[in-house]
């Protein structure tokens, strides 16, 4: 989405002025793990329009490719729009009913988008936003592991696009399929029914094919697991402004930590320094770390960065 953040705070019905960014749980995180030195991909549709041209350019130039997305010349690209007031978080409005995005189906996927790749991540976002996006998520989980990749889920629940119908199965369906499963410590109750991690644990390393759990808890820090065990993993040190796109943050580090082959405790901690660094400025996506920030962060909590895979520029 094109996102219009105000130049002041205070309630927007007085917001004169508005800095035009953009917006997306998808894209943020294709967007850090571009930073990280990694590569990515995303697959949307935009609106044939302005807003969708800006949005595309954004993304592509932070490094993400772009190829596969699709601009529709019906129906135009969402908006959204942030209300930031002293001392409370920041509140978010959507205007994206009947977007570009919205109207996504199965026949945007072919399988030359999976070669070569080594996850694919979704969120909990596109399957509630109509009937034909539900059916290209459950579509695209079924190519990317037919194609051998590891699919990477964040629930990403949004009550304000549930309206009145309850997603919780389509969600539980999703989870099911995850080899990686990261979600915020609330959406871990709607999920699995309860706020002990170990029992949330318990329940995601049933299946065979759970690889990573990782439950976020903000500035209370977060929690990561693999089979054999799991690891508290302490907030790291930040002076937050707007903590939107910090979720998306910390899932960019932890799967970039994951691609090389770094402990899922180290992960953690990669996460957990993108997700607090991305809170430090406005906007989603502008506080993101790049691969040396986190480096040299690292160097300095613990002597020395793990160079094993180190691919960080």
């Amino acid at each position: 989405m094109a996102a219009m953040t105000p130049k002041s705070t205070g309630y927007l019905h007085y917001v004169r002025e508005y800095e035009m960014r953009i917006a997306g749980a998808e894209s943020n995180l294709a967007i850090g793990v571009c930073k990280l030195g990694h590569s990515a991909s995303w697959i949307s549709t935009l609106g044939d329009d302005e807003l969708g041209y800006f949005v595309n350019n954004s993304i592509r130039a932070e490094g993400v490719d772009t190829t596969w997305v699709r601009f529709d010349d019906t129906y135009r690209t969402g908006v959204m729009f942030k209300q930031i007031l002293s001392g409370k978080e920041t509140s978010v409005f959507y205007y994206r009913e009947n977007s570009a995005a919205s109207h996504m189906d199965a026949d945007l996927l072919a399988p030359s988008m999976f070669a070569g790749g080594k996850i694919l991540h979704l969120t909990g976002i596109t399957p509630v936003l109509s009937d034909t996006c539900r059916a290209l998520t459950e579509k695209a989980v079924s190519m990317a592991q037919e194609a051998g990749l590891q699919i990477s889920f964040d629930p990403n629940i949004r009550r304000k696009l549930w309206k009145d119908t309850d997603y919780t199965p389509v969600l539980k369906r999703l989870a099911e399929h995850a080899n990686i499963l990261m979600m915020g410590l609330e959406e871990a109750k709607v999920l699995y029914g309860t706020a002990e991690k170990e029992e949330i644990a318990e329940a995601f390393f049933k299946r065979k094919e759970a690889l990573y759990l990782a439950i976020k808890d903000g500035s209370q820090g977060a929690w990561v697991a693999e089979r054999s065990g799991g690891y508290e993993i302490p907030p790291h040190p930040c002076r937050p402004v707007d903590p939107i796109g910090a979720g998306d943050a910390f899932n960019a580090g932890f799967l970039c930590g994951l691609l090389e082959n770094r402990s899922v405790e180290e992960a953690g901690q990669i996460a957990a320094i993108a997700g607090a660094l991305a809170t430090e400025s406005y906007g989603d996506i502008e506080g993101y770390p790049t691969g040396r920030n986190i480096k040299r962060i690292l160097g300095q909590k613990f002597g020395n960065t793990n160079d094993s895979g180190e691919i960080y520029r």
